[in-house]
Formats: structure tokens, sequence, C-alpha cells
């Protein structure tokens, strides 16, 4: 493992493997929700599905007093619960973790085709859980969360923040969360705007097909609005990456 701090305050962490990899993301989210619950009583942890959130199954139910530990999304199906399924069978489950919260959709359209009001609907009961919710930090204009976890595409893609789209481009707006209705695709995303929010933020790239994404986003090189990893620029960000993503490139 080595790390470096880059000119604007990120830091980077490159590991020779994912297990390594994995290792290090569990005992930094350990550590976290340990220091906040110490603090004030309450862990607030936004997560993606995937790779990010089944590295996280070696969390210890001993390691933490999980009662105090509240799980959100960076970007839900609507209906299908991928993100959710994922966190409950990656460690909510073995942890007992109780404050698991997805979006919710009026039961009347459950399991079916969404019409889009009712995926801005969600969006916007998503925001007022955010604004409300006692374990975020709502001291300032946008919800900030004490650690959030993000896995980025070879496209530079983030939570479901995709490139050139319209809700990356919305970022500085002060958007919380965005309802995206699309055929057979219904999701809410949190914003840019949340993520920068973050207290601290893990930004995850790793194997070969996303070396070009690491180099764009670590680099600055890209087009406006082309690699919303990129515009990852919480307070305290973290890239995790590994040799094959890194490949050539030296920051």
């Amino acid at each position: 493992m080595a790390s470096q701090t880059l000119s604007d305050g990120r830091k980077l962490v490159v590991f020779e493997n994912d297990a390594a990899m994995e290792k290090q993301l569990v005992a930094e989210v350990t550590a976290a929700a340990k220091a906040a619950i110490s603090a004030k009583g309450s862990f607030s942890l936004c997560i993606p599905a995937g790779s990010v959130v089944s590295a996280l199954k070696d969390l210890s139910p001993d390691a933490v007093d999980w009662s105090k530990v509240n799980i959100f999304f960076t970007g839900e199906r609507l209906g299908v619960n991928k993100s959710y399924s994922a966190a409950l069978e990656s460690f909510c489950d073995k942890c007992k973790v109780q404050n698991v919260f997805m979006p919710l959709v009026r039961p009347l359209f459950a399991g079916q085709s969404l019409p889009e009001f009712c995926v801005k609907e969600a969006a916007a009961a998503y925001t007022a859980l955010l604004k409300s919710h006692p374990s975020i930090d709502n001291s300032g204009p946008i919800p900030s969360f004490d650690m959030l976890l993000l896995g980025v595409g070879g496209d530079g893609h983030c939570g479901s923040l995709h490139p050139k789209s319209e809700h990356i481009k919305a970022a500085g707006d002060g958007t919380i969360t965005f309802g995206i209705a699309k055929e057979g695709k219904n999701q809410i995303a949190i914003s840019m705007d949340v993520m920068n929010a973050s207290k601290k933020v893990i930004a995850a790239c790793t194997s070969a097909k996303k070396k070009e994404a690491v180099k764009m986003a670590l680099s600055g090189q890209f087009e406006q609005h082309n690699c919303p990893a990129g515009l990852i620029k919480a307070k305290d960000t973290t890239w995790y990456a590994d040799t094959a993503s890194m490949g050539d490139y030296k920051p």
C-alpha cells in the first residue's frame, strides 16, 4: 500500500490487490463509526451498491454499536431496491443494522412501472429524510453525512451521476436528490452537492479497465461534465486505486 496527498488536497492510496483494499476500507468505516458515535452518539454512512458495498462483508458485529449506525444510499432503483438488498447481504443483516433507509414509493405502484410524478415524489421524500434525520449534520445548506463511499465506473461515473447528464451539470445548484424517470429504470440519485458536503468520502476505482477514469479524475484533464468522479472534492476525499487502475499514470 502506497499513499500520497495530491496538490489539491485529495489523498490517493494505491493497493496491490482487492483484498488489501477491502481490509483497509473495513478499517476506515469501523474507525469512522466509532469516532462519530463517541462524539455525537450516531453515525451516518451513505453507500452505493456493487463492489464497494460487497467489500464491507468483513465488518464485525462486535466492532461497533450498530444500533447507532444509520445507512443511506447514493442511488436506488425504485421498487427493485438493489442497493438496499446488497447492503443487507453484505453486512447489515450480519451486524443487525436496523436503521437502513431505502426510498419509498406509493404502495399502489409497488412492483409496477412508475409514473414520473411518483419518481419525483420519492426523490422529494428522500430529500426530506436527509434534511431531517438526526444522524446527519444539517447545520449547513446541504445535508452532510459522516462518511460516504463511492464506486467509480470506467466512464468516470460515480453514484448514479453519469457523464454529460443533466444531473452532473446541476452540480452546485443546491439539489439534494434527483428523481430519474426512465423506462424500465426509475431511480433516485443523490447529487454531487451532497457528495461534496460529506465529512469524509472514499472513492474506489480498481482494475485495468478503469485506468482512464482514474487518470481523468486525478489529473483533472477532462471535458466539462465528462468525468463526474473528478468533481468529488469533499473536505476529506480519499481515492482507493490499485496498480492495475493506475496503469502508467503517475500523479
